[in-house]
């Protein structure tokens, strides 16, 4: 490793992993759609990963955006939080809203969306306060993977301590592959967790609505820590995409092998890592192109509102008589026909909710004894 120099204030790579992430998670959720199958390919089976690939993705960002200012006591929790729920809150509670409008509409009109005791009026506030994976619903319901925005929300209460204790850590390195160790032992451990409280769900990937607030933390953690190590420790710049170029290779190796999926943590490590170093050495085209950014700045409407896009797409081909019994090319059109929906639907959300409320938000005034947090930048997690 050679000396470090500073990250340029955007990583654009890291916005456009963004994007990505929420591929993974969407093909993952479409799989088993018209009977094709798409389970079959491992990394696509293994895809409820890139939610963790997310978490460790917000750690590295959120890091690099404040991790200087509560060096320097310049932190301020009140702005902090304020940005974070101009980040998360408008496209959640838009979502929410379509999940409420579609359940009504479906139930008036005698058709089903899902399963009863995913729709649960009682469950609503739990989603309204972001608590529902805190252990307060018996079921993940309502919009589904917002799950994952309260274990969000559950990191962010809790950032000044994780940075904290990352700050106070003598050496980067140590802190940065104690944390690794720690999210392949709590992956292990969490994958058996059913084996005690039986309540929580089969498997790791069923760590949402019982208390998926727990599968946040090695992750974020591994994040903030990993970003630490990044401003010390730089690597040439000739090693940039080679680092970057074999961490995928990792991951999709270690998901379609059927070995233990825990091991995607070192992709995921080397990943970030890498891709911040690509931003470093000015390397990073073609993850910095505008078309990849904007398409990360838009990925969180895309994860947030792919579930009623869903719904209403495939009950609307049901209707027309597409099935698992349609030939395969029709399938398949129908398949790749609810991608490009949700990324349309995702990008008029982005542009029409997620960013005029963001924006309306971070205008309000909050007390004057609060201290100010700085701007956050571009790729905020």
């Amino acid at each position: 490793m050679t000396a470090a120099f500073a990250y340029p204030q955007d990583i654009k790579p890291l916005t456009s992993l963004r994007f990505l992430a929420a591929l993974w998670v969407l093909l993952y959720h479409f799989k088993d759609h018209l009977g094709l199958d798409l389970g079959r390919w491992g990394l696509i089976a293994e895809g409820y990963l890139g939610v963790d690939l997310f978490f460790t993705l917000s750690g590295f960002i959120l890091a690099h955006v404040y991790l200087t200012s509560l060096e320097d006591g310049r932190f301020g929790y009140g702005g902090f939080l304020k940005n974070r729920i101009a980040r998360v809150y408008p496209m959640h509670l838009a979502a929410l809203g379509a999940m409420v409008v579609l359940f009504v509409g479906a139930s008036v009109a005698g058709a089903g969306v899902g399963a009863a005791d995913s729709f649960k009026w009682s469950d609503l506030p739990a989603h309204l306060f972001m608590v529902h994976a805190w252990g307060t619903t018996a079921a993940v319901g309502w919009n589904f993977p917002s799950w994952s925005i309260s274990a969000e929300w559950a990191a962010y209460l809790l950032f000044p301590l994780i940075a904290g204790f990352v700050l106070k850590a003598r050496n980067s390195a140590a802190l940065a592959a104690g944390a690794l160790v720690l999210c392949l032992g709590a992956y292990a451990a969490l994958d058996n967790l059913h084996h005690l409280l039986p309540w929580v769900g089969r498997d790791f990937s069923q760590m949402t609505a019982q208390i998926g607030a727990l599968r946040i933390l090695p992750s974020f953690l591994m994040g903030v820590a990993l970003y630490a190590f990044g401003r010390a420790h730089a690597a040439p710049k000739a090693w940039a995409w080679p680092i970057v170029i074999a961490s995928a290779a990792w991951i999709v190796g270690v998901t379609s092998a059927g070995v233990w999926s825990g091991l995607v943590w070192f992709g995921f490590a080397g990943l970030l890592y890498g891709l911040g170093e690509t931003a470093r050495h000015g390397v990073d085209a073609p993850m910095s192109g505008r078309v990849f950014v904007f398409l990360g700045a838009a990925s969180y409407a895309l994860y947030m509102i792919h579930l009623p896009v869903d719904i209403v797409w495939f009950h609307a081909l049901e209707r027309l008589g597409v099935t698992e019994a349609s030939g395969q090319l029709l399938r398949v059109g129908a398949v790749i026909g609810v991608f490009v929906a949700c990324g349309a639907a995702s990008i008029i959300a982005y542009l029409g909710i997620e960013e005029p409320a963001r924006n309306w938000i971070r205008r309000l005034k909050l007390p004057s004894r609060a201290k100010r947090a700085p701007a956050s930048a571009a790729a905020t997690g």
